[in-house]
């Protein structure tokens, strides 16, 4: 069913979703599961009934994740090279793939350090 633009109001819920999911060489592998959807969609139905939102007129519109964490955590021997042991010596990654889990927030800004230390470590390699 189509709904006028201007009778909709959009949602999104960020939350920690579960820290399953792994990287391999040829692709990075990490699913929203049903548990951590059916969570989402929850308390995005609860926040738009508390503001008003009639309960027959809340619909799902496009579902997605965003910043997966945990993929591929750095241990304590690889936290100062931010180099996982699973990568090949020459490959690094600067994303929220690296955390310990999912954290739930938007993580820019630990991405954005990380990615700078790492820049630093591969120039010191260059250098």
């Amino acid at each position: 069913m189509a709904h006028p633009a201007s009778d909709i109001a959009a949602i999104m819920i960020k939350l920690a979703d579960a820290s399953v999911g792994c990287v391999t060489r040829r692709h990075v592998e990490k699913t929203l599961g049903a548990e951590d959807l059916a969570r989402g969609v929850a308390l995005a139905k609860e926040i738009l009934y508390r503001f008003g939102a009639r309960r027959d007129g809340v619909f799902l519109g496009t579902l997605n994740a965003g910043h997966p964490g945990g993929m591929l955590p750095l241990g304590p021997r690889e936290a100062q090279s931010l180099h996982h042991d699973r990568l090949p010596e020459n490959l690094y990654v600067a994303d929220a793939t690296l955390l310990p889990r999912s954290l739930g927030n938007p993580p820019i800004l630990t991405v954005i350090a990380m990615a700078k230390r790492i820049a630093h470590l591969c120039k010191e390699v260059l250098v």
